[in-house]
């Protein structure tokens, strides 16, 4: 795993172990502008001083929270980030913070904090997953093809001892085809389901569930896109950070839900916001017209979504036939 010292001038840090400072490199695969890389030390800088912050005057459990590593990964680490702001298309900083402790990741005070100050200072949008050491180690030694890439291609913006992640098991082809499959029956039908009800809802006249139900479906096609394709979902309900993910399997994502103008900004908008606001909210509204241009989309989205992972099982298939003969 390379560092982001090795792209940014030899500077002197105080507290840091000497194993963290490798020989300078001058790009990344893609090459970052200086306001991108101070964009990354930026995020990494802020996610050490929010949990600074918060363990001030703690004690008990608490007082021993420690984050282990920093690493940038995805689109900015492997040279296929995306920046269309006609479009409303910013690729995200994907960033993994492996911490100590499990309590640490559900310290969700910490990382909303992260993700507030990191949002107020940055223009790019931040994809933020958290981990313990532990559950790192255990996927890696399970063959977890998406944490085998972040630590094959990511970038260590932080480490507390310079230790290399475990080199990570490799999982057989057929296996792969067998898991990937799995995920595909299960996530692409239950994508399917909530759209018929979507369509239900929109007869009825019921446009609050209407939008609750298509969220879900967009929900279930990004999360089987991931699960097919890289064996991985993260824990969230954010439709961007998803579609962002999703697109690292497959440009053609990225031109879902264009914020190209104000009429399709605020569709989306209200699509993120269903998931909570159409349930709880009495002050949340949303148009038929918005309805069926968010409709037109997933019909995009669910067609995106086969081809990508077909192609992926197909691949699979076609390595396990390899390995048999």
């Amino acid at each position: 795993m390379k560092k982001l010292l090795d792209y940014l001038p030899y500077r002197e840090y105080e507290a840091e172990p000497a194993s963290a400072v490798g020989p300078r490199l001058q790009t990344f695969p893609k090459p970052l502008s200086e306001r991108k890389l101070q964009d990354i030390e930026t995020i990494a800088t802020i996610i050490r001083d929010v949990l600074d912050e918060f363990m001030q005057g703690r004690s008990g459990k608490r007082a021993k929270y420690r984050i282990n590593k920093i690493i940038l990964f995805g689109s900015h680490a492997t040279g296929t980030w995306v920046n269309d702001p006609a479009n409303g298309y910013v690729s995200d900083y994907d960033i993994l913070v492996i911490v100590n402790q499990i309590a640490l990741v559900e310290e969700y005070e910490v990382w909303h904090a992260v993700e507030d100050k990191v949002a107020r200072r940055i223009k790019s949008p931040l994809g933020l997953i958290v981990h313990t050491q532990r559950d790192i180690n255990e996927m890696l030694k399970e063959g977890h093809y998406f944490f085998k890439d972040i630590r094959d291609q990511g970038i260590e913006l932080f480490s507390v001892d310079g230790k290399a992640l475990p080199l990570a098991s490799n999982i057989p082809p057929e296996e792969q085809f067998t898991i990937a499959n799995r995920h595909w029956d299960e996530w692409f039908k239950s994508a399917k389901s909530f759209y018929k009800h979507f369509q239900i809802s929109i007869e009825d006249e019921d446009y609050k569930l209407a939008a609750f139900m298509l969220h879900q479906s967009v929900e279930r096609f990004f999360s089987c896109t991931l699960l097919v394709c890289t064996n991985y979902l993260p824990k969230t309900h954010n439709l961007e950070h998803m579609r962002s993910l999703c697109a690292q399997q497959n440009p053609e994502f990225a031109s879902l839900f264009p914020a190209d103008n104000k009429i399709n900004r605020r569709s989306f908008q209200r699509l993120k916001r269903a998931y909570v606001d159409a349930r709880y909210s009495a002050h949340y509204v949303i148009t038929l017209e918005e309805l069926n241009y968010l409709a037109g989309e997933v019909s995009k989205l669910q067609r995106i979504t086969e081809e990508t992972c077909q192609q992926k099982m197909a691949v699979y298939s076609s390595l396990s036939q390899s390995t048999a003969e």
